[in-house]
């Protein structure tokens, strides 16, 4: 009896390896039964099926004809002197009042309300947040490092334009209308009435008065240090020690720092080159880098009409044959 054990154990094994495989092919032929039904619905269906496509293709450009394209123009800008907050609030307002269809409004800027049917005004910045969020990691680690060079003019320029260019992004404003003749125009009027802020006004005006007075004054001293380097090299030349009438005493060769001057020189010249700079890019509260042409709206894939009205079709109809084959199974129940 001891001997026959092990032989009824490798019995009982195989039979449940044969209930396993057969088990196994049982599934794979429901699975190939599944793909051999839906093969013969879309088969008996397929004209249909067809049919809805061509159908849905016909209504799509149809509804193209009838509706009106969509245009817009995209228009890069940077908002200067900490103006981002006003000019989110302000193109909120001005989107507020299209919705309202506020006519009083629309006057002060000379946009007649009828004009703006379709009309949409968007702002986002440019930078991506991922992007924007690894280039701060990157600034501070530079930053870091320029810390052991702090002492040094050099390293000061440097900290000071890096802050300066991240403290300023560039954003977009994406108006969209389907006038092509009046959008563009409609676009940059509403630029204007948002560079028409009394307090920035005086911003500027006071920012651009205070940045032509720091040139002059770095203009005269400028020309005050190149006398003073003159002087000092005609005394050099004519190997004189005796003062010249009317110009500043220079009692022996040391009496004057000539690389010092000369430093102080080229700090006043880099000073008067970001002053016109800035003037240059500020003239007004919003900096327009670049302004757009109307081109079309490029809709993404499943928001075009003859993709998405097929695909509606379709849908509808298996829906339907679904909802049939349940009524057929709950009839036979019954």
């Amino acid at each position: 009896m001891a001997d026959n054990q092990p032989v009824k154990n490798t019995s009982s094994d195989e039979i449940d390896l044969g209930q396993l495989l057969k088990l196994i092919g049982n599934g794979f032929k429901k699975v190939g039964n599944v793909f051999l039904y839906a093969f013969l619905y879309l088969k008996k269906n397929m004209l249909i099926l067809i049919g809805l496509v061509v159908v849905g293709v016909l209504v799509g450009f149809l509804l193209t004809k009838i509706v009106d394209k969509k245009l817009k123009t995209e228009t890069i800008v940077r908002p200067n002197f900490e103006s981002k907050d006003y000019v989110y609030d302000v193109i909120d307002e001005i989107q507020a009042n299209i919705y309202a269809k506020d006519t009083v409004f629309f006057s002060q800027m000379g946009i007649d309300i009828n004009d703006l049917d379709g009309f949409k005004i968007e702002i986002a910045p440019i930078t991506d947040p991922e992007e924007a969020k690894e280039d701060a990691e990157q600034d501070l680690m530079y930053l870091e490092l320029l810390q052991g060079f702090k002492e040094e003019s050099f390293a000061v320029d440097i900290m000071r334009s890096v802050l300066t260019q991240k403290s300023i992004v560039a954003h977009r404003i994406t108006f969209t209308y389907i006038d092509a003749q009046n959008g563009g125009v409609i676009a940059q009027k509403m630029l204007d009435y948002i560079n028409k802020n009394n307090y920035f006004k005086e911003v500027i005006t006071a920012f651009r008065e205070n940045a032509q007075l720091r040139i002059d004054q770095n203009t005269m001293l400028i020309g005050q240090i190149d006398n003073l380097v003159n002087n000092y090299s005609k005394t050099l030349n004519n190997k004189q020690l005796e003062k010249a009438p009317g110009s500043v005493i220079l009692e022996n060769e040391s009496a004057l720092n000539i690389s010092s001057l000369l430093t102080l020189k080229n700090r006043f010249v880099k000073e008067i080159e970001e002053k016109r700079m800035e003037l240059s890019e500020q003239k007004n509260l919003l900096s327009v880098l670049n302004m757009g042409k109307t081109q079309k709206v490029r809709k993404p894939l499943f928001n075009n009409t003859y993709v998405i009205i097929p695909l509606v079709l379709i849908g509808l109809f298996f829906i339907l044959s679904f909802i049939k084959f349940l009524n057929k199974k709950a009839a036979e129940l019954q």
